[in-house]
């Protein structure tokens, strides 16, 4: 075994050690000239971590080769601090894990990206707005990052994988389990379009309170930039502004309604960071100096009534019965027309039995 092999064993070993600080196991790397006798220096060991977490981080090293199997057979990767596939904006951050669970592209972590988080009971307004930012900024190229919550981030992943554009999960649990369960149709769509679900926790852990504030700051940490979508005034994804901040990532934020309890936070995280303020992908794509793909507006010919109801839905989404009244549209009608509008790209069903012209 190469010093690296060793390297990449012995801390994953200590990334295995369960309830282990980030800051107890960095003072034993830092305490440990070469990383690859690590298993070797038992006193070094037990003076660092103390002998409950030294004798377990021993334990683990006993069967490393087995847990790298376990890995193996579920299609898991393991990529360590000093690998160089660990992403290197990652790596920047004080309280980087030593080690990263990567199941799918590996190479998904190290592209440009940017987080998009949000409330988990977004509004119809919020859902628009993270399927579109989501799906504008993915296309020009840049991987979406977020946490595989319900609401916007759920949202935001499958605005990717529908437009068969990469996008990372990071997770608060291990990669044997999927959290939230209905999200198991996603979790696959999202490897099978060249994508990553992405944990610091080892197969069999489950999802904890205290997982998703840590699994936070992965998800701004892998990113250049962080996009708040909607957030209640004690929203988590408040915590992952915070920490993107403290991590020197940049900070978008879209004004949302103020007459919504799902707004509240971000509304007032956006009046504490005026300059933080975009109404359009397109302002973050030129932030990040990136270059939007170029729309071709293919020539649709419309009907009578399909230009009835483009021009009803002209200034916002509209609910059906609204539409059935502005258009003088039948039931049957109109729901064919909204159907073949929804095919051509030129409608978004918004959930509820709302629409919008896209």
């Amino acid at each position: 075994m190469n010093g690296s092999d060793k390297i990449s064993k012995n801390l994953l070993a200590l990334q295995l050690v369960d309830e282990l600080s980030i800051k107890k196991k960095q003072t034993l790397i830092n305490a440990t000239g070469d990383l690859a006798e690590l298993g070797r220096n038992k006193k070094r060991v037990f003076d660092a971590l103390g002998d409950a977490y030294a004798t377990e981080f021993f334990k683990k090293l006993e069967r490393i080769d087995d847990e790298i199997e376990k890995l193996r057979r579920r299609d898991i990767s393991y990529v360590s601090k000093f690998d160089d596939e660990y992403p290197e904006r990652l790596a920047e951050i004080e309280d980087a894990p030593l080690v990263l669970f990567v199941q799918g592209d590996v190479a998904a972590l190290k592209t440009r990206a940017l987080a998009i988080v949000g409330t988990r009971r977004p509004t119809r307004y919020g859902t628009r707005v993270a399927e579109e930012f989501a799906r504008d900024i993915s296309m020009a190229g840049v991987t979406i990052i977020s946490g595989f919550a319900r609401g916007v981030d759920g949202t935001a992943h499958r605005a990717c994988v529908e437009m068969k554009k990469p996008t990372v999960a990071v997770f608060a649990c291990g990669l044997d389990i999927c959290y939230p369960a209905e999200h198991r149709n996603l979790r696959e769509d999202i490897l099978a379009n060249g994508g990553a679900i992405v944990s610091e926790y080892a197969l069999g852990v489950r999802p904890a309170q205290y997982h998703f504030p840590e699994r936070n700051r992965l998800i701004s940490g892998l990113s250049e930039g962080v996009l708040l979508v909607e957030a209640a005034k004690k929203s988590g994804s408040l915590i992952t502004m915070r920490l993107a901040i403290e991590q020197n990532r940049d900070i978008y934020i879209v004004p949302s309604n103020i007459y919504s309890t799902e707004s509240e936070g971000s509304n007032a995280l956006l009046r504490e960071m005026p300059h933080s303020l975009v109404i359009s992908p397109q302002d973050i794509l030129d932030d990040m100096g990136v270059k939007s793909e170029e729309k071709v507006e293919e020539q649709v010919e419309l009907s009578i009534g399909e230009t009835l109801v483009l021009e009803a839905l002209h200034d916002g989404e509209l609910h059906f019965e609204e539409l059935l009244a502005k258009t003088g549209l039948n039931v049957g009608e109109l729901t064919n027309l909204l159907f073949n509008l929804q095919l051509s790209g030129l409608v978004d069903d918004l959930g509820g039995n709302y629409y919008a012209k896209r």
